[in-house]
């Protein structure tokens, strides 16, 4: 008798821990690839951008500095553009704290951060693809007010 019990414990713990495995790994799910992207910059300290590409060189969004108005852009202005409905958002990032994103929104879409900065006053920008706690950023780069 004792021999049999044994055997059915061990069967059915060796069933239990398969199936227990296979419903942890069949939850836990496959989760989706972070987008490959390079940053491209362009203008000077003044008015600035820093474009977000995948790897295959298509725009996903950026991020760009205005020191001073134009047109109906504001001076002193940070914004954020994502452009592609992938699930990751574009955040734009002034060293002073300021941050305009598109975190949550829907593709296309544009955030501002704005607000006066003292004249001649030098800051740092960057620009991060963010999706949940996943954040990949470009370089930092110095713009003026």
């Amino acid at each position: 008798m004792r021999n049999k019990f044994g055997r059915a414990a061990t069967t059915l713990f060796a069933t239990t821990v398969l199936a227990l495995g296979g419903t942890l790994t069949a939850g836990a799910g496959t989760a989706s690839a972070a987008p490959s992207v390079t940053f491209k910059t362009s203008g000077s300290g003044g008015d600035f951008q820093i474009m977000v590409l995948r790897s295959d060189g298509v725009a996903i969004g950026y991020a760009n500095w205005y020191q001073d108005p134009v047109g109906s852009q504001p001076g002193d202005a940070l914004a954020a553009h994502d452009s592609a409905a992938d699930g990751y958002g574009i955040e734009a990032h002034l060293s002073n704290g300021r941050v305009a994103t598109t975190r949550g929104h829907n593709a296309p879409y544009t955030d501002w951060a704005t607000g006066d900065l003292p004249e001649g006053s030098k800051y740092t920008m960057w620009v991060c693809v963010v999706k949940d706690t996943y954040s990949n950023c470009s370089s930092k780069y110095t713009v003026s007010a």
